[in-house]
């Protein structure tokens, strides 16, 4: 469906008025804008950042040089990824302008992120992606957090800047979000809240190059020179993967059940990260059954679909250029084996002078200095940046047992930036401590929506309907679906492709939504009128609760809604792996259904165990599912394995796999990165990140005058040249400050100089390390080789002979 507003050429001859401006810029956003966002905010709103975007191009000295391209999709936009959208425009070009109108574009861009690094530190969290200013209060973000933060600043004082995203990386379980900016006709990238001393360089430059994909997604319908992965209506996505690494391009062609050329196949290229295959990017095969990608140099799964049929084979990019697929053929029989090979580093980095590092070294210790400043502000940790409203609400709460209820059941980042009316529209004066009641009907948190205060007013206006089912009928009737149309490249697309979270109120007086918009819009509605109900967190069904079952809701239907039947799945696990005694859940092993041809994952939760969950057996309704498990060894290498099931009639009993390579590292635990541990040298509380760098490091957990680690430190001492030729940190951390007293540095002074001593404050991150690695006690001394990555390849522990031998044969090995 083609959107009926029309957008003004925004190239003329002659000059156009302010207002003029504001009218053509305008009418772009609204083309190319979601549902959501056309829905949930005002047209003043849109039209104050108009004029702010203009009034940045006026005012700033590379207003004039930016092209009309690079303004109109990466200053005049709004939004950055999924995030709520707030008046960070104008707040943060007040602040920043007089730090950087004087600059070089160039060296504008860095002090943007100097500053951005002043107000936001590196934390992971939830999802759901908080405002700019809710991240500047909150004090730290997770990369998509803070890459949103500094786009949107660097956009409010007109540098053109877009959030750069690999999906999943290759060669570890994770992903990562950065930021490139345009500054005198180059795009340059760097990390987000990370400073530099020089643009183009980040702790991610050998992970990015060894990426298989990075892109982003550019708001309308953007011209640029790089390849174009999918374009939408309200977006085009682009591929710049071979800003970063060396790629090749895989041509793949699809053919239906009878040989011949399939024409709208969808193709998705799919990487293994976190215990699945991944789709990275999706494209819709041509009228000749073809479509392809330019990817980095490593292995994807090639999974076509069409009216429910698939096709599915391996490739490795760089070795393989063209790959075909025949639906129903190439399909996963019971049981596939694959190893999953990444690309290789490569690369080079920009040259920084011993002078800016340790300029920017001293820079970055007052920038940390003023943040940490602020966040002594905070009373309470878990309210960081909103203490003052959940004081507030509890103050005034009239009944305060279930206000702290109330406080349990929303999210983490929810106590961080929710609002006052929000709380007080869920605050109640009965006690019910009903788990089913405090977590589907007291609670405001759906999905990942930005919480608003639904309930007073749906309460109100929809007080006559009495029953959950009424509720359905009532969503049929007056609900539409908003019209889906297809993109340039043949993709079928909703009006909300980014899939935003329209607010519920905002789906009660459009009456028009998306799918997600209505389950969110039904979940809410019911919440309001006291029934429980929930979108099932592990498959998306939308589900009431009532007479002591979880009922499916079905739009469209004339009978009522009612459970959906399930069998018993049972995981086994006889073959155990020497250092995994109970698998984890998206680290180990994953479930997916298979639904038209298409692999969809169960989100259970992250803490998910096989022994805790699945080994007593989990409900599947019936269909084809996936089972795969994956070993990752410590190249980056996975050692896949993929059972293709039926749940039918019968339950099912199923082997967890995981496979074994003797020649090779594998990844044996986790542990993570940014724990906190207290630095003698520097008599500083910092993150085990902060000393080691990224790449790999060893952490040892020792005690004072104890024998086993007294030969293990002598062993190491004696290979004192090695380890420094390999020059990574090799972290000793001690229990306490007694231990400290008691240890005799003398006796150890021939130990590598990467040697650094610290304290495990609380064994905060030996108990991290115990329960990761399955160890029975903390037995010291305990040896680990881990990464920056959280990854841990290697564990000894207690009375060892030779470990400096030992760790370097591992060493040789990464």
């Amino acid at each position: 469906m083609k959107k009926t507003l029309i957008l003004i050429m925004l190239f003329t001859s002659a000059p156009l008025s302010l207002w003029s401006q504001v009218q053509q810029y305008l009418n772009f956003l609204y083309q190319y804008m979601a549902l959501p966002d056309s829905a949930d905010y005002s047209q003043q709103f849109y039209e104050q950042n108009v004029k702010l975007s203009l009034q940045a191009r006026e005012e700033m000295p590379w207003g004039k040089i930016v092209p009309e391209r690079e303004f109109r999709h990466f200053v005049l936009p709004v939004r950055v990824n999924n995030e709520r959208l707030d008046n960070s425009r104008e707040v943060f070009y007040h602040q920043l302008k007089p730090r950087v109108v004087n600059m070089s574009m160039s060296e504008a861009v860095l002090e943007v992120n100097h500053w951005c690094h002043e107000h936001v530190t590196y934390r992971p969290s939830d999802a759901r992606t908080s405002s700019p200013l809710a991240t500047i209060r909150t004090a730290y973000g997770r990369c998509g957090e803070e890459s949103t933060l500094l786009v949107a600043a660097l956009r409010s004082v007109g540098i053109p800047a877009r959030q750069v995203y690999t999906p999943r990386w290759a060669h570890t379980d994770d992903n990562h979000a950065w930021v490139e900016a345009w500054a005198d006709g180059t795009w340059h990238f760097l990390g987000a809240c990370e400073p530099e001393p020089v643009l183009d360089l980040g702790w991610f430059n050998e992970s990015a190059s060894r990426a298989m994909l990075m892109h982003t997604k550019v708001f309308g319908n953007y011209d640029g020179p790089e390849e174009v992965v999918s374009k939408t209506d309200c977006y085009t996505e682009i591929n710049i993967t071979s800003n970063y690494a060396p790629t090749s391009r895989i041509d793949v062609l699809v053919l239906d059940e009878q040989g011949r050329p399939a024409e709208g196949a969808l193709v998705e290229f799919k990487l293994y990260n976190y215990a699945e295959f991944y789709s990275v990017a999706s494209k819709v095969t041509d009228a000749n059954g073809r479509a392809s990608l330019t990817a980095g140099r490593g292995d994807l799964l090639i999974w076509a679909s069409k009216n429910g049929n698939m096709a599915v084979k391996p490739v490795s990019v760089g070795k393989d250029t063209y790959v075909t697929l025949k639906l129903g053929t190439d399909v996963i029989n019971e049981t596939w084996r694959i190893d999953v090979v990444p690309p290789a580093k490569s690369g080079n980095l920009p040259v920084v002078t011993e002078q800016q590092r340790q300029i920017n070294k001293l820079r970055l210790a007052y920038e940390d200095s003023l943040r940490q400043s602020y966040e002594a502000t905070m009373p309470i940790e878990a309210w960081r940046g909103n203490h003052a409203t959940i004081k507030q609400f509890l103050d005034e709460a009239p009944n305060r047992i279930m206000a702290e209820k109330l406080l349990s059941v929303i999210s983490a980042k929810d106590l961080r930036d929710v609002e006052l009316d929000v709380l007080k529209d869920n605050q109640v004066s009965q006690v019910d401590t009903n788990e089913i009641y405090l977590r589907y009907v007291l609670n405001p948190r759906i999905e990942n929506e930005w919480l608003t205060p639904y309930k007073a007013p749906l309460k109100q206006l929809m007080d006559n309907i009495k029953s959950p089912i009424q509720l359905v009928q009532w969503c049929d009737k007056n609900i539409t679906m908003a019209s889906e149309w297809h993109s340039a490249d043949g993709v079928e697309h909703g009006p909300n492709p980014q899939m935003l979270r329209q607010l519920p109120f905002s789906v009660y007086k459009a009456r028009k939504t998306d799918e997600l918009g209505r389950k969110i819009f039904f979940v809410a509605a019911a919440r309001s009128l006291g029934w429980p109900a929930r979108i099932n967190e592990v498959d998306g069904r939308l589900q009431y609760y009532q007479n002591n079952n979880w009922n499916d809701v079905v739009f469209g239907q004339k009978t009522s809604n009612a459970t959906t039947p399930t069998k018993k799945l049972t995981l086994g696990y006889e073959h155990k792996s020497p250092y995994i005694d109970d698998p984890k859940y998206y680290i180990h092993f994953t479930l997916s259904r298979i639904i038209d041809g298409r692999a969809q994952l169960l989100t259970y939760p992250e803490e998910a165990t096989w022994q805790n969950d699945f080994a007593q057996g989990i409900q599947l309704e019936q269909g084809e599912y996936l089972l795969t498990t994956g070993t990752r060894m410590a190249s980056g290498k996975v050692l896949a394995h993929i059972d293709r099931f039926t749940i039918d009639k019968n339950d099912k009993w199923l082997p967890i796999v995981l496979r074994e390579d003797d020649q090779d590292l594998q990844v044996i635990g986790s542990l993570n990165a940014e724990n906190i541990y207290h630095d003698l040298n520097d008599d500083d509380d910092k993150s085990l990140l902060s000393t080691t760098g990224r790449g790999y490091y060893v952490l040892a957990f020792v005690a004072p005058g104890h024998e086993p680690t007294n030969h293990t430190l002598h062993d190491i001492a004696a290979c004192k040249s090695d380890f420094e030729t390999w020059g990574r940190k090799i972290v000793m951390l001690f229990e306490n400050e007694e231990e400290v007293k008691r240890f005799n540095f003398d006796e150890f002074a021939d130990l590598p100089a990467t040697v650094v001593w610290g304290i495990d404050k609380q064994g905060a991150i030996i108990r991290e390390a115990i329960t990761s690695l399955n160890l029975t006690t903390d037995n010291r001394p305990i040896y680990l080789v881990c990464d920056s990555f959280n990854r841990v390849v290697y564990v000894q522990q207690g009375y060892t002979i030779h470990m400096g031998e030992q760790l370097l044969k591992v060493i040789k090995k990464l």
